[in-house]
């Protein structure tokens, strides 16, 4: 049984520890006044601890920092995420909206924990943080995150309960396929158990009212050649919306053909001729519409023929919602 001696070295070396991974300064002459202990048995506790995270991470360094007056944690190679890396990803994070205001809270702190100078990036990320407006469907999603991600590696087949667009619930028997982040929100691309020619469905992560694996830990094979690849799938598909896969051909007027082929990055240049240049993209149909749409006369779809009628088509029903012009 420890003695209480032990019980309080115990807790003093934690206590350290905590704040040293958390890249915090510890100083040893406060840290001992506040212990009363003697300095020399803060610095043996500090030689202990690196010694524990030099096992874990052979790069780690607990050493004075004279500049912050004492002791801290260096970090370098594959345990290090320095400071820009954590603004960053908070950057990203934050304008992304996916997350709850509790999960964005919790991942943020736990980013901070990593940091050198936590206050500096509290400062840089403060509005933003205080300001935070996740999108409305207010689910939490980290926990179904990971359930629908070891699903899919691990190729279980799913009982789902799911609300659609317009509020209705309908139960589903899915293989899921892969799990994307895309324009706010996460996606599950899956196919339905058992149909014959199966096609990929998407549906919103935070739509999925139940879902547990089916009863007898059902399994689905996919031959190698023919898996998802979310790489594939996200380079042709926008705002998830599917249809049909096709190549589109289109002149664009605008100015920033960068921003073109970043949005659609199947896109080829085909010309460039007097300041219009001409693309093709192959692409699942109906998204790429919305974005299409979105860029005013800076575009003219030119083919397939058929392709170009539904979009004279849905301008000139755009048009009538405007009325006659006096």
């Amino acid at each position: 049984m420890k003695s209480q001696h032990d019980k309080k070295k115990t807790a003093r070396i934690l206590a350290i520890y905590d704040q040293i991974i958390r890249g915090e300064i510890v100083n040893k002459q406060k840290w001992a006044e506040k212990q009363k202990v003697t300095d020399k048995t803060i610095q043996r506790h500090l030689q202990e601890i690196e010694a524990y995270l030099q096992e874990l991470y052979p790069e780690s360094e607990v050493a004075y920092d004279r500049k912050r007056q004492g002791h801290r944690l260096y970090r370098e190679g594959s345990m290090a995420l320095s400071d820009h890396d954590i603004f960053a990803v908070a950057k990203v994070l934050l304008d992304a909206r996916a997350f709850s205001e509790n999960e964005m809270e919790e991942i943020l702190d736990h980013l901070l924990r990593l940091s050198y100078n936590r206050k500096a990036i509290e400062v840089a990320i403060g509005n933003e943080r205080q300001f935070y407006q996740p999108v409305k469907h207010g689910q939490d999603l980290i926990e179904r995150i990971w359930f629908f991600s070891q699903s899919v590696q691990k190729q279980q087949v799913l009982d789902v309960q799911y609300q659609k667009q317009d509020g209705t619930v309908k139960a589903y028997k899915i293989n899921p396929l892969g799990l994307m982040f895309n324009e706010y929100y996460f996606y599950v691309i899956a196919e339905i158990n058992g149909k014959e020619n199966p096609v990929s469905l998407v549906f919103r992560l935070d739509r999925f009212i139940n879902y547990a694996f089916c009863e007898g830990d059902q399994r689905f094979t996919i031959d190698y050649g023919n898996r998802f690849k979310e790489g594939e799938f996200r380079e042709q598909i926008q705002f998830m919306y599917t249809g049909e896969l096709t190549t589109i051909r289109f002149r664009f007027f605008g100015p920033s053909l960068e921003a073109v082929l970043d949005r659609l990055p199947t896109a080829k240049v085909e010309k460039t001729e007097d300041g219009v240049t001409t693309l093709s993209a192959r692409v699942y149909g109906e998204g790429v519409k919305k974005w299409l749409l979105s860029q005013g006369d800076w575009v003219e779809v030119l083919s397939p023929p058929s392709y170009r009628k539904e979009m004279v088509e849905m301008i000139e029903r755009m048009r009538g919602k405007y009325g006659e012009e006096k």
